[in-house]
């Protein structure tokens, strides 16, 4: 390793959360007693303690190899050359020494020679190689997150070969999803495979924007024939690289891009490639999930270790540049500009562990079902737990990948900002960090597409439960109002805000739809609204109101789980009370802002999109 850093030690926010918030002895009590056997570790204090030393390696890792690379990886080029994409020596240095140091072990499990690491662990591990490289990170994510979907729907054949060849290094992977021309719309997917006789398949079709697409093996989502349609069409199919030594599928392709200079983003086309299916026939979309929701994670987690560096950037630069006789840190518009860029990543890094910490839960507790002889107590107690974990993520994961991609690069500009006239050089690093934050916002699901998510969950929740809503958002009113503490008064009355925003977006659906008027501040009204929309929701093609709001309540509901978070923290740790504070007392007023935008109805907007859906 050549410089001397360690982004694990300096950084004394995530011994916080580890130590306070996100505590593994939990984990560790949900563990079944054979990975326990396998680990060789008898106490939630060991099994603490083993993680840390190994966030301490990748802190190392990623503070010296990895940030005295970082120049050399955007400088040097990668090649294409006889269906091979050869890597220059920095990002292969970054790439050999994570195998090294057991790095494609992580969450991989003992049976196959992992480490069967907690979710948050390869997270948190993620968050500090960002901070370093977001090219190394974009390669060696690879290992575990496909070794994990192989390892959850493979069959043992499967996993003997792949998983192991992950653990030990000698095999990464990729996410073959999108395709030219379709994009999100995932029910449109072209590429297609027939079976075999001997149970193999043959592939066929293009794939696009693939990153890391000259991994060993790809998991390609496919059609299971050339005519089927829709998403219960879908396969999963494993296809590898190479099969003895030949190319089994062809890299046509390494885009070229802004950012990211030292990872691989390919084009990849598969003409009658062998490829074998992953679990069942019909239900590869619902495996594709299941990456698509750890990768939309991550990429909070790549956002926040970007994050990170520009903070530290901008204050090493502020507290240094001298102008009218002081620093510039010292200068209002700076001194609020880096206070922002500290508690926005702060806060964010908050509502991130705990996403990651449920995550872990929710994994190590579906295993600890399988395998361990509970009382039916028992049984109900933990599964009513995973639940509530799970909805929690369901609801937060959306929101996390929306905020990692528009505030990502806001950081960055802000940080180039300070530099002023040298942040526009490339001989400083924050035009760097801008270039790498652009792509935050697209891959893994656009910004928009998670507003869409976000919006469809809500909108289905209330459908199905209409009392429930009506009681919380009267609930919110009520504690709105009595609560004497001022920030988590706030944080009331931004869900009350939240919920009356949707009553309005309610409203205006069943306007467009059926012409009918409800008092939007009567209970009663709320709930026959609501009533008709569960009986009618189907036969509505008047969904624009819902539409066009998406993003503004996803970043409400990211809003509210970072205020929330925040004064979690606070309650634990008072010393922290000035983040949650300056939080939510920025953010209060923008909640506000989307309600009034959501309340305008702006007519020439209306007018615009009602002519597009006459077309």
């Amino acid at each position: 390793m050549k410089a001397k850093g360690n982004f694990y030690k300096d950084n004394p926010d995530i011994e916080f959360h580890l130590k306070h918030r996100t505590p593994m002895k939990e984990i560790y009590s949900w563990l079944p007693a054979d990975i326990k056997e396998g680990l060789g570790i008898e106490s939630g204090e060991e099994y603490s303690n083993m993680w840390l030393d190994i966030l301490n390696t990748m802190g190392e890792y990623s503070g010296s190899t990895l940030a005295s690379n970082a120049a050399d990886v955007e400088k040097q080029d990668l090649e294409l050359k006889d269906n091979e994409v050869i890597f220059p020596p920095a990002i292969s240095e970054n790439i050999d020494t994570y195998k090294e140091i057991g790095g494609c072990a992580l969450t991989t499990g003992y049976k196959y020679g992992g480490l069967n690491a907690p979710m948050m662990v390869e997270l948190i591990s993620d968050e500090l190689i960002s901070r370093a490289c977001p090219s190394t990170m974009l390669n060696i994510c690879w290992f575990g997150s496909i070794g994990n979907i192989v390892e959850k729907y493979g069959t043992e054949e499967q996993k003997q070969e792949w998983c192991t060849a992950i653990a030990e290094g000698r095999a990464s992977g990729s996410m073959s999803l999108t395709e030219p021309d379709v994009g999100s719309d995932l029910a449109n997917v072209r590429s297609y495979g027939n079976k075999q006789d001997d149970g193999s398949w043959e592939l066929y079709g293009n794939k696009q924007f693939i990153s890391n697409g000259c991994g060993e093996i790809s998991l390609v989502l496919a059609k299971n024939g050339k005519t089927t349609k829709g998403l219960k069409s879908l396969c999963l199919f494993l296809v590898p690289r190479k099969i003895e030594g030949k190319h089994n599928f062809n890299i046509v392709k390494v885009e070229e891009k802004p950012g990211l200079h030292g990872s691989a983003t390919c084009a990849l086309e598969f003409d009658g490639a062998k490829a074998w299916l992953i679990g069942k026939e019909g239900e590869g979309f619902l495996y594709m999930l299941d990456l698509m929701n750890e990768a939309r994670i991550a990429v909070g987690f790549q956002g926040l270790g970007l994050m990170e560096a520009c903070i530290r950037l901008s204050k090493d630069f502020a507290d240094q540049r001298i102008a009218f006789d002081k620093p510039i840190s010292k200068h209002e518009l700076i001194a609020e500009k880096i206070l922002d860029m500290d508690v926005e990543t702060k806060a964010f890094r908050s509502l991130l562990y705990q996403a990651a910490y449920y995550a872990s839960l929710v994994t190590t507790g579906e295993a600890y079902l399988k395998t361990e002889k509970l009382s039916d107590k028992e049984r109900a107690e933990t599964e009513k737990k995973i639940a509530n974990y799970n909805k929690r993520l369901r609801e937060w994961t959306p929101a996390i990948k929306w905020w990692s991609g528009e505030k990502g690069w806001i950081h960055a500009r802000t940080a180039l900002q300070i530099h002023g006239g040298y942040g526009f050089t490339t001989e400083y690093k924050p035009e760097w960090w801008v270039r790498e934050s652009l792509i935050l916002s697209i891959y893994e699901g656009t910004s928009q597409i998670q507003g869409l998510m976000t919006i469809k969950d809500t909108m289905k929740d209330i459908i199905r439960r209409p009392r429930e809503f009506i009681e919380i958002a009267l609930g919110t009113r009520w504690k709105a109002m009595a609560e004497s503490n001022p920030l988590k008064k706030k944080i009331h009355q931004m869900r009350q805000i939240v919920n009356s925003s949707l009553v309005t977006i309610l409203f205006r659906i069943v306007k467009a739809n059926a012409n009918s008027e409800y008092d939007t501040k009567s209970s009663s009204d709320i709930m026959a609204m609501i009533k008709f929309l569960t009986g009618n929701m189907t036969k509505m093609d008047k969904l624009s109101p819902a539409l066009l709001h998406a993003e503004r309540i996803c970043e409400m509901k990211a809003i509210i789980a970072q205020s929330r978070c925040a004064l979690w923290d606070a309650e634990i740790e008072s010393s922290r009370q000035w983040i949650a504070e300056r939080f939510i007392n920025k953010y209060y007023p923008v909640v506000l802002q989307r309600q009034k935008e959501i309340e305008l109805d702006d007519p020439v907007l209306n007018d615009i999109l009602a002519a597009y859906q006459k077309k």
